[in-house]
């Protein structure tokens, strides 16, 4: 990956000490130890090799969490690195395995560690893909998979990965909820926080399972949804546009 061109500059050549200006992408780095490489040959390189086993001790601590949440579903058994597609930057695009971007666990990391309001789209990310391959261990696939993955992260943290559509979401939070008021859940690095939510997980999983088991179901009910939101919207519309509402 290319990032741009950059000059070294030195404080003097007694001095020892160069300096290069980074590209912005990599502030992420900022207080990493790195490993520093030279590549000899006909055309040299500088190598610089991040120390990321903090981001990976985050990954395993984020699934450990993940982990007691579903195990009123089932169990998932330990992180595997195997399971996902371990990057630097968030990936625009992926197959088969969902990424994990160690800039995701990062942005984490560099937070206060009682903060009360977390990097969001990261951490929405990091639980997402983590949710989707926690439930492909427990029998759900392919765009159920996803979906559920997406509305894991939406009711914990707040933050949609989009990998859902609305209906879902929208089918998760009733499930989730089950009627009660929805509210803030508390830290996701809380177990205390997974202890509760999982008895809503369970609800919602069970709910997709279904409509895995039985897509008819599937599509009968989100095309159920889509018109009663059709209908929402109409009635809302002239209201919206500043008409007397009709008697």
């Amino acid at each position: 990956m290319h990032l741009g061109t950059r000059r070294i500059r030195s404080a003097g050549r007694n001095s020892g000490s160069i300096e290069v200006t980074l590209p912005t992408a990599l502030q992420v780095l900022e207080g990493v130890e790195c490993r520093l490489m030279v590549r000899n040959g006909s055309r040299p390189e500088i190598v610089l090799q991040p120390d990321l086993a903090a981001a990976r001790a985050l990954f395993c601590e984020l699934w450990q969490k993940l982990r007691v949440g579903l195990e009123e579903i089932g169990e998932i058994g330990d992180f595997s690195p195997a399971d996902f597609t371990l990057t630097l930057f968030p990936a625009q695009h992926w197959h088969h395995r969902p990424p994990l971007a160690y800039a995701d666990a990062l942005a984490l990391l560099h937070q206060p560690p009682k903060a009360d309001h977390w990097e969001s789209e990261p951490l929405a990310r990091l639980v997402t893909f983590m949710a989707v391959a926690a439930v492909h261990r427990l029998g759900l696939t392919e765009s159920l998979a996803l979906a559920f993955g997406d509305a894991v992260a939406y009711l914990v943290t707040g933050t949609s990965a989009g990998l859902g559509n609305d209906f879902e979401r929208g089918m998760a939070h009733r499930a989730f909820w089950e009627g009660a008021r929805a509210q803030f859940l508390g830290s996701p690095f809380d177990d205390q926080v997974w202890q509760r939510v999982g008895p809503g997980l369970r609800r919602v999983y069970e709910r997709f399972r279904a409509w895995q088991d039985d897509p008819e179901v599937y599509q009968t009910a989100r095309q159920k949804w889509y018109r009663a939101l059709t209908v929402e919207i109409g009635m809302l519309w002239p209201l919206a546009e500043g008409y007397p509402e009709s008697s």
